[in-house]
């Protein structure tokens, strides 16, 4: 699909991610367990079709002066690596390297595509591996975009699949509601700023003798995986419905619990927490997720942790400060400043921007199982084909049963009807020839 402009301005959070790769590269890695042989051939089909229907998976970022642009000319393809098998008992180490590696190598964004692919095979099948700058991708068009992806491997193509033709064409800033563009969002934006300083001096007075987090000139990014038990799980999801209280919150208490346990020894730390909220509902002209694009927000407040407090009251005030940013528009309104916020904590270098942030989007909602056109074929023509079989089988049965009576009374024409029914059967034949390598050879 061509985008629909030849180049447009990064804009709000697409900007800020922008400046921040500049010192620490701001990749979505993805990986992808996947039981069964790959085809090679196939998965390159599928990216380069993937990379056809997205424009931002066409793109590249230039930069002018202080301002960064996305063009939309004259990329590859979405580069794809092939690596040596891996040896039983070692994929989950290797998956897990390979995705901290990816986590870390840059795009050439100026030259794009920005986006690349790895897989890693193995005896009972591979690791999947999609990197993405985070420019181009959020939580919900990541979900799409690997269920687009594994549906063209398996040839399970649908319309519905394919990106809008607007995909790229506005960043979410031009797509604010009414309620935030002109006077009233620089009004709005003022308490917004007023709202932060209140924050920032009361951080400042609730931290005097705390521990102070040392800042670094860059970091490295670590992967963690756990796994929850069924039971777990279950007595997790009951818990929040009982305790009306989200999943997103409760994750969120459970990491800055954590945190306070491990590097503050007082009975309470004052802590800054990141969440991460969904644009495209909320927007002027809602963007689907089909559609690929970074639409998100970050809500940024104080949160005083105490060692022995009740875990359920952090959950549920954590709960009350997203629910109080959304309500009032910060959400706009952090997506808009978010630039001048990253430049300004990389200039000053005096403080983090949090201790902790949690970017959760809930189970994804992906098929079990994904069954490769390669190994089954078309269930319309080889179904038919197998009706043609089964009528050849019957009348030759008949020739050698009932039919067979007919070679003492009238001879000339049973060998008619077995000459015709042979050319049926070696029709079947040459039919069969083209239809494997159809199915299966390509």
């Amino acid at each position: 699909m061509p985008p629909a402009v030849p180049s447009r301005k990064l804009a709000g959070i697409e900007h800020a991610l922008r400046f921040t790769d500049d010192f620490v590269p701001f990749n979505v890695v993805v990986a992808l367990t996947i039981e069964g042989q790959l085809p090679a051939a196939g998965l390159r089909a599928a990216l380069n079709e993937l990379q056809l229907r997205h424009p931002m998976l066409q793109a590249r970022i230039v930069a002018a002066g202080n301002e960064y642009a996305f063009h939309f000319d004259g990329v590859g393809p979405i580069p794809m690596e092939i690596c040596e098998a891996v040896p039983a008992g070692t994929a989950a180490d290797t998956w897990l390297a390979a995705a901290e590696e990816e986590l870390h190598r840059r795009f050439h964004l100026a030259e794009g595509p920005l986006m690349r692919c790895r897989y890693l095979p193995n005896p009972s099948g591979g690791c999947l591996i999609l990197v993405l700058h985070h420019t181009i991708v959020d939580g919900a068009s990541a979900t799409r975009l690997v269920a687009e992806l594994l549906s063209l491997c398996a040839c399970r193509d649908s319309a519905e699949s394919a990106a809008a033709s607007e995909e790229g064409r506005f960043a979410a800033s031009a797509l604010y509601p009414a309620s935030h563009t002109g006077a009233r969002f620089v009004l709005a934006a003022a308490a917004f700023l007023a709202r932060q300083m209140a924050d920032e001096v009361k951080f400042r007075r609730l931290s005097r003798g705390l521990r102070k987090a040392p800042i670094a000139d860059t970091g490295r990014c670590r992967i963690l995986p756990i796994r929850f038990s069924a039971a777990l799980t279950a007595a997790l999801l009951e818990a929040s419905r009982r305790h009306r209280i989200t999943l997103n919150s409760i994750l969120s208490a459970g990491l800055l619990a954590a945190v306070q346990g491990r590097l503050y020894p007082g009975p309470r730390a004052p802590l800054r927490h990141i969440v991460f909220t969904d644009l495209r509902p909320h927007l002027r002209s809602p963007v689907p997720a089909s559609e690929l694009g970074c639409h998100i927000a970050m809500f940024r407040f104080t949160v005083v942790v105490e060692r022995d407090g009740e875990f359920w009251q952090l959950a549920r005030g954590i709960q009350e400060s997203t629910l109080r940013a959304a309500h009032s528009g910060e959400r706009f309104l952090s997506h808009s400043m978010s630039p001048k916020m990253m430049k300004m904590i990389v200039d000053l270098k005096a403080f983090r921007m949090a201790a902790t942030a949690l970017s959760y989007t809930g189970a994804l909602p992906l098929p079990a199982s994904y069954r490769l056109a390669t190994g089954y074929g078309s269930f319309t023509v080889t179904g038919l084909h197998a009706l043609h079989i089964i009528g050849g089988l019957v009348v030759m049965a008949y020739f050698l049963g009932p039919g067979s009576l007919m070679f003492r009374r009238n001879p000339e024409q049973l060998s008619n009807r077995i000459e015709v029914t042979g050319i049926f059967w070696h029709f079947v034949d040459l039919v069969w020839i083209t239809v494997f390598p159809i199915l299966y050879l390509t």
